[in-house]
C-alpha cells in the first residue's frame, strides 16, 4: 500500500472500511432479512459502529454513544452521516443475527485473501502446525478467589486458566485444558499431545520449559518459541541465510542452552535461534 496513492491523506478507519464493498453487504443483509422494518440504521452503518467499539474497546452502550459523541465532527470519516441514538443501536443489536456480520466478513476475507502476507504455509505445512496459547477468564475471580497461591500482598489470584491448542489447518481447538489461573503456563507443555514426528508447535514465551523442548527435539517434533530476556545460551555455529528467506531473518545460528537448577550446561541441548528486525 506504499505506493497507492487513494488513501492519501485520509484517515486509517477511512482507509479500512473502504475495503468492504457496500454492494455485498447489501445483499448479504438481504439474506437474512436484515433490513427488514429498517428505517434508516443499515446493516453497513450498524457494521462501521462495531468495528468503531472493536478499535475503541467500549464495553458498554454509553461508552460507545459517548464515544461517537466525541467524535460528532469526524462522523463522515467513519463512513457514517448521523448519529445513532442509543435505543436504536441497543435494539439494533437484538434485531440482526450475528450470522450477518459472520457473512460480511468471510465476503471481506474472500475478497483480500490474496493480498495478505505472501510469507503464508504451505497446505502441507499447515496441516502440521499446532498454535498452543492460554488465556485467563477472570469473571470467575470472585467465585473462585480461594483457588491459587497466595501472592505476595496477601490475596490469592482467582480465575481459570484455559490452554488451548489449535490446528492450524482446521481452525478449531483440538485441546483444551483448564487450570486454576496461577498455575504457570509452562507446567501445562508436558500434556501436551503425543503430536506426529515433523508437526510444528508454537506458543509464546509464557511456556517455556526447556527440558520439555528437548523432549520434542527427540521426537522429531519442531517447536518454534521466543527466548526469554534471562535465558543463558552459548553460540555456537551461524548459517547462511537463504536467498528465499523473509528479508526480516538477520541471523540464523545453532545455540547450545542451559537449563536446570544451576543453569548450567550438563546437556548438549541445542536449538536453532533466528534474530529478526523486531528484536
Amino acid at each position: 500500500m506504499g505506493k497507492n496513492i487513494n488513501f492519501s491523506g485520509q484517515p486509517v478507519f477511512n482507509q479500512l472500511i473502504k475495503f468492504i464493498d457496500k454492494r455485498e453487504v447489501r445483499i448479504i443483509a438481504k439474506k437474512h432479512g436484515a433490513e427488514r422494518y429498517v428505517k434508516k440504521f443499515s446493516t453497513f452503518n450498524h457494521l462501521v459502529v462495531m468495528l468503531f467499539v472493536a478499535f475503541q474497546g467500549y464495553h458498554s452502550i454509553r461508552e460507545v454513544i459517548l464515544g461517537l459523541l466525541a467524535n460528532a465532527h469526524k462522523l463522515s470519516h467513519l463512513g457514517l452521516s448521523y448519529l445513532v441514538r442509543r435505543s436504536t443501536f441497543s435494539e439494533a443489536n437484538l434485531r440482526r443475527s450475528s450470522k450477518v456480520f459472520g457473512d460480511i466478513y468471510m465476503s471481506v476475507y474472500r475478497s483480500h485473501v490474496s493480498d495478505l502476507a505472501d510469507s503464508r504455509l504451505t497446505d502441507s505445512d499447515l496441516k502440521r502446525l499446532y498454535i498452543m496459547d492460554s488465556t485467563t477468564m477472570s469473571q470467575f475471580k470472585d467465585i473462585l478467589k480461594g483457588v491459587g497461591r497466595n501472592a505476595k500482598e496477601g490475596k490469592k489470584k482467582g480465575g481459570i486458566k484455559a490452554h488451548t491448542i489449535i490446528k492450524a489447518s482446521e481452525n478449531v481447538p483440538c485441546l483444551i485444558r483448564y487450570s486454576e489461573a496461577a498455575r504457570h503456563d509452562h507446567m501445562f507443555l508436558k500434556e501436551v499431545l503425543n503430536l506426529a514426528a515433523g508437526s510444528i508447535i508454537t506458543f509464546d514465551k509464557g511456556y517455556v520449559d526447556y527440558a520439555q523442548y528437548q523432549v520434542f527435539s527427540e521426537n522429531s517434533i519442531w517447536y518454534v518459541t521466543r527466548l526469554k530476556d534471562n535465558a543463558i545460551y552459548e553460540a555456537r555455529k551461524e548459517f547462511d541465510i537463504p536467498d528465499k528467506a523473509d528479508s526480516g531473518v538477520l541471523k540464523d545460528e545453532e545455540i547450545i542452552l542451559a537449563f536446570g537448577d544451576k543453569r548450567e550446561f550438563k546437556a548438549p541441548f541445542k536449538a536453532n535461534r533466528l534474530l529478526g528486525q523486531r528484536e
